[in-house]
């Protein structure tokens, strides 16, 4: 880029250069054609009178030399306008400079020549603030990530260490109330464990050099087997999943992270879906996209939160995430995982209907 700007200032030099150097050949044109056809005018009379001796005489005698020098003085006088201007215009660009590190919205203004200079430092301010922003977001991001984590944790750590010193001190504890917590105490073990599970996989994703292992997966065949794995969960509320996807569709993925995407999607629809009810899934390849939507009935999601149903530790329902084991991170990591399959996830929900669509390219990006 700073390569072009030259090119294009060279230019604008040889530019100046060569309209200066013709005006100054005009000039000595007509000062020749003046000294040669006006000799014995009025207005050598005229300079006669003011410099007291013959001039035109004497430049008629030395027309050699006068061309020369008066050459050689345009010639001077061409590199001075032209380092005159090269001085201003670069004068110009370092007084405007300070600008760009200013964390503000005032724009650069150059001269018209340098409109392009002027866009690009613009754009580069712009860009320079926005990365400074979200770098400051980030930063928080992790405060944040930190402080959820220590919420998020103590509550079932609290309860493991309670029960465990109930265990432990109390030696007389019948075997009956002995056996539930210990079970009690397994189960929040559980719960730790799921957390900082997520936490992990969330922190891999982040991590700039995660690869993807991505093949040809039968989208059948993979949904078959995730309906399986949650039929105790379906069982409990008596619902239902309905496959309506062609045996042979296909779609270009790492199995085992869209796998994730589609486990956690799965999740929320459990838990948020009514009991009874059918949960759908369809597929459809349009151009070079795969298309893959989930979709349940329950309680409509409100603008508001489905505007950051993808927000990490964002939940939909604070006073259901003991219970359903939510950190609010499931769809964030859904999310983080289609963006590294460089695809789209999105979410609609209207009339009691909620539906997530994945799209997926067909092909490596």
């Amino acid at each position: 880029m700073a390569k072009d700007y030259t090119r294009r200032f060279q230019k604008e030099i040889l530019k100046r250069h060569v309209m200066i150097a013709v005006i100054s050949i005009v000039i000595l044109l007509l000062m020749y054609f003046f000294v040669d056809h006006f000799y014995n005018g009025a207005v050598i009379n005229f300079i006669q009178e003011i410099f007291g001796w013959d001039f035109a005489n004497f430049i008629l005698k030395n027309q050699t030399a006068f061309v020369f020098m008066t050459l050689l003085a345009a010639l001077l006088l061409n590199s001075l306008i032209v380092e005159i201007y090269a001085i201003q215009k670069i004068s110009q660009v370092f007084s405007q400079m300070k600008i760009l590190f200013q964390k503000n919205d005032q724009r650069i203004i150059l001269d018209e020549s340098l409109f392009e200079l002027e866009n690009d430092l613009n754009e580069l301010k712009k860009e320079s603030l926005e990365n400074e922003k979200k770098a400051i977001q980030e930063e928080q991001h992790k405060v944040d990530m930190i402080a959820y984590l220590a919420h998020d944790i103590k509550t079932p750590l609290a309860s493991v260490i309670g029960y465990l010193c109930l265990l432990d001190e109390t030696n007389d504890l019948p075997d009956e109330l002995r056996q539930k917590y210990t079970h009690m105490t397994l189960e929040k073990a559980y719960r730790l464990e799921k957390l900082i599970n997520e936490f992990f996989d969330i922190a891999k994703l982040n991590q700039a050099y995660n690869q993807l292992h991505q093949e040809d997966v039968c989208l059948s065949y993979l949904l078959e087997q995730m309906k399986e794995e949650f039929y105790p969960i379906l069982s409990e509320k008596k619902q239902i999943v309905s496959i309506d996807v062609e045996n042979d569709f296909m779609i270009y993925a790492d199995p085992n992270k869209i796998a994730r995407v589609f486990n956690n999607i799965f999740k929320n629809a459990f838990y948020y879906g009514d009991a009874s009810s059918t949960i759908q899934v369809k597929a459809y390849h349009e151009g070079i996209y795969s298309h893959i939507l989930f979709s349940n009935v329950g309680n409509t999601i409100p603008k508001d939160k489905l505007n950051r149903i993808f927000e990490q530790f964002y939940r939909l329902d604070e006073s259901r995430s003991s219970t359903t084991g939510g950190s609010g991170l499931g769809l964030s990591i859904a999310k983080m995982i289609v963006d590294l399959h460089h695809g789209h996830i999105k979410v609609t929900s209207e009339n009691r209907q909620t539906v997530f669509e994945v799209i997926l390219p067909r092909q490596p990006f």
